[in-house]
């Protein structure tokens, strides 16, 4: 009994990893899931960790919001949403941020061009990202610009 637990177990952990349906390859995939956050600067004040809407001076940042990885020729290789926004602290004050992940990324390129909303590009380098750092798109604050009034 205990010679068929071991085999059926490694056939199990293969087939969660993937491996096992990928036929007529001769290594193991080398795909990852990049996490990161847009961080958008200027949110009110409140409870770290509670929901947070951006400032109206990234109107664009918003949950639901597309987020594209994009290879260095700025090919998209994989699109997801931003999740809602949460409340955080930093050392300039109070930032919204809004989580993403990004799946089945290969290791093989050497980086990343993160688009968000329609955002410029952020580059990330794919060793970083891979071991578990996440890839942070900073969104700066500006200043909200009214309709000018008349003279």
């Amino acid at each position: 009994m205990r010679r068929l637990l071991v085999p059926l177990a490694l056939v199990l952990s293969l087939g969660g990893c993937g491996w096992l349906g990928r036929s007529g390859e001769t290594s193991k995939p080398d795909n990852f899931q990049l996490h990161g956050y847009a961080s958008v600067a200027g949110a009110a004040a409140g409870l770290p960790g509670t929901p947070c809407l951006a400032p109206a001076s990234a109107p664009d940042i918003v949950a639901g919001a597309p987020v594209k990885a994009a290879d260095a020729g700025g090919k998209v290789i994989a699109v997801t949403t931003l999740a809602s926004g949460v409340l955080a602290t930093a050392s300039d004050g109070y930032r919204c941020n809004f989580a993403f992940e990004l799946l089945n990324l290969s290791g093989s390129r050497p980086a990343y061009q993160i688009v968000v909303a329609e955002r410029p590009p952020v580059s990330f380098e794919t060793r970083a990202v891979r071991e578990g750092r996440p890839a942070v798109v900073d969104v700066p604050a500006s200043a909200v610009t009214g309709s000018p009034s008349p003279s």
